[in-house]
């Protein structure tokens, strides 16, 4: 109860007021399924499509929407299985013969994915493209039987986020189909259906999750508009929808460009959604100027993006399909022009330094864990960071294996998982269950400086726990290639501490010499510590994508902070001699 009672006082009005009356809500319509009933039978259907949403849908899949638009071939599989009753999602393979629309399977998250429906786009394109009709019948049946069995405060798709993410999904798969498919019954019960399910979205509105649900919910609102623009509650949609985009725009984004949730995933997957609404209302002349906005936010996710198009992991982020960052960068070309990315995000608290070749790379996280009302994505990762060198990744975030129930949820959200300190054993910032934090850690500094050869940084933050406490670390970047890595605790802090850096799963490392040899492929460096008691290699996680788990090692110095004393590690590395010489032949050739 004093976790919670520490919660509060971040929440908005509006969160404590509209989590008990959803809950209330959701509990009316299981006990008394016909309070729901209109939005799932829509008496005499639902209004045509407008011809002109259904136009510009197609238009933008052919011209912009790339990262909607992967090669087919890359289904090829999945498509395959789904025919076959198989479905993956979050790297969980499950066979269903015949889904159960109420009964969750695996995870939330999992059922969730189950209920978005992103499928039903790669089907209608195997229609269109190939002629393939097997995929489509079956995403039909799927249809059919969400619509039938489905009901509100019985099953998970009818929580608002996944009725949102279905419905843009069902939108665009059927103005692809439309015109094309054989099945005008089953199209007209498809489009009824969705009309339903925007009517109960736009009474029901993620008002006690704001952040990424409410973008969500405001970009299906917008774009389901768009789609029912010949009716008037079409209307209203679109202009609730269009209000609710436009303010989340100025609210959620940075003005360097970063989301407030401060996790690169989320930020991904809000400049998709920014993107895709911004085009479709541009198509008919009703998107205000925000290509500036945008294209800050590809800015920064594009500084958030190694050279193998992995994103950088801190907070919740994983490398999940829908949040891929070059095809999102591609569509962002394309709808509102590149921008150059910066090297420091100052409000969002990203600061990163990259050699002239590319090859070496850092970001460091220094900002507050995420918007003070909605920490669901936080972790304690304060002045951790990751590092590349020799053109690979070296040091890592562990990442994010799962949400509510998973194994390695608090885990995955503590300081021990991060590359930074603990002291004492205690977490920067007090979080508790799957998505929560009540007292957190506050960023009392965060700077940096440097050139092509040499760089500095310098944050501190203040834990939860003692205000008089305070944490500050130093990088610095040296010309002969060197990192160091300087901790200094002040006030409450001052104690046992421990130190961890948690290496890619592809080093190997051996205690050698009152340090730490590490090697990757052509790669050696070494982790020489100062101000250390002891040296340990600890088995660790690293988690690149939902439901991925890679075993790998973390090295852990463990100190004894005295207030004003900097302790800390250097990394040196270098290249095999093999591999220079190899160089240095290419080079001369």
């Amino acid at each position: 109860m004093g976790l919670l009672w520490r919660t509060l006082p971040y929440l908005r009005r509006e969160q404590i007021v509209y989590r008990p009356w959803r809950v209330a809500q959701f509990w009316l319509y299981r006990a008394l399924p016909g309070l729901a009933r209109r939005w799932v039978t829509v008496p005499g259907g639902a209004p045509d499509a407008d011809a002109r949403a259904v136009g510009a849908v197609r238009s933008l899949f052919d011209n912009a929407f790339v990262h909607l638009r992967q090669p087919l071939e890359s289904y090829h599989d999945r498509l395959a299985d789904l025919v076959a009753g198989k479905f993956t999602f979050l790297n969980r393979t499950v066979e269903i013969r015949e889904v159960d629309w109420s009964r969750r399977y695996e995870s939330h998250l999992w059922n969730y994915q189950l209920h978005y429906f992103s499928y039903a786009v790669w089907c209608a394109r195997a229609w269109l493209e190939r002629g393939d009709a097997r995929p489509m019948r079956r995403c039909q049946a799927l249809i059919d039987g969400w619509i039938g069995r489905a009901r509100p405060g019985q099953s998970d798709g009818w929580d608002a986020y996944p009725v949102s993410r279905r419905a843009v999904n069902w939108i665009y798969a059927y103005a692809l189909l439309d015109g094309s498919y054989d099945d005008h019954e089953f199209m007209g019960r498809w489009r009824a259906s969705l009309y339903g399910q925007l009517d109960f979205l736009s009474r029901h509105l993620e008002l006690h999750l704001l952040a990424n649900h409410l973008l969500a919910n405001a970009k299906a609102l917008t774009i389901g508009g768009l789609f029912f623009a010949g009716d008037g509650r079409g209307r209203r949609w679109l202009d609730e929808g269009g209000r609710l985009l436009w303010r989340e725009l100025d609210e959620q984004v940075l003005a360097d460009g970063g989301h407030y949730e401060r996790a690169p995933m989320y930020h991904a997957l809000a400049l998709a959604d920014f993107l895709e609404c911004y085009a479709l209302l541009r198509e008919r002349g009703l998107a205000p100027p925000a290509e500036a906005r945008l294209r800050a936010m590809a800015g920064f996710l594009e500084a958030m993006t190694y050279p193998d198009g992995t994103l950088a992991l801190f907070n919740d982020s994983a490398n999940a399909e829908e949040a891929r960052p070059l095809p999102i960068l591609a569509a962002a070309e394309r709808i509102c022009g590149r921008a150059e990315p910066a090297l420091d995000f100052p409000l969002t608290g990203y600061f990163r330094w990259v050699s002239p070749d590319g090859a070496e790379r850092i970001v460091v996280d220094a900002g507050p864990p995420a918007a003070d009302y909605n920490t669901a994505h936080a972790h304690c990762d304060l002045l951790s960071y990751e590092l590349w060198l020799g053109g690979r990744p070296v040091v890592v975030d562990a990442g994010v294996h799962g949400y509510g129930g998973d194994q390695f949820r608090e885990y995955a959200r503590s300081t021990r998982a991060h590359n930074t300190v603990s002291f004492g054993g205690r977490e920067q910032s007090e979080i508790w269950g799957s998505f929560r934090v009540a007292r957190r850690a506050a960023v009392t500094a965060a700077e940096a400086r440097g050139g092509a050869q040499t760089w500095e940084f310098r944050g501190a933050y203040r834990p939860y726990y003692d205000a008089r406490a305070e944490h500050e670390r130093r990088i610095r970047r040296e010309a002969g290639g060197d990192w160091v890595f300087a901790d200094t605790a002040r006030g409450g802090a001052a104690g046992r501490a421990e130190s961890f850096i948690h290496l890619h799963p592809g080093v190997e490392v051996r205690v050698e010499g009152g340090g730490v040899e590490c090697r990757a492929g052509s790669l050696r460096f070494r982790v020489e510590p100062f101000g250390a008691e002891q040296i340990e290699i600890a088995d660790g996680w690293h988690f690149p994508d939902f439901g991925l788990a890679q075993p790998s090692q973390t090295i852990k110095l463990s100190c004894r902070a005295r207030a004003g004393e900097a302790f800390g590690y250097r990394i040196s590395s270098q290249l095999s001699a093999v591999s220079q010489t190899r160089g240095s032949l290419l080079a001369e050739s």
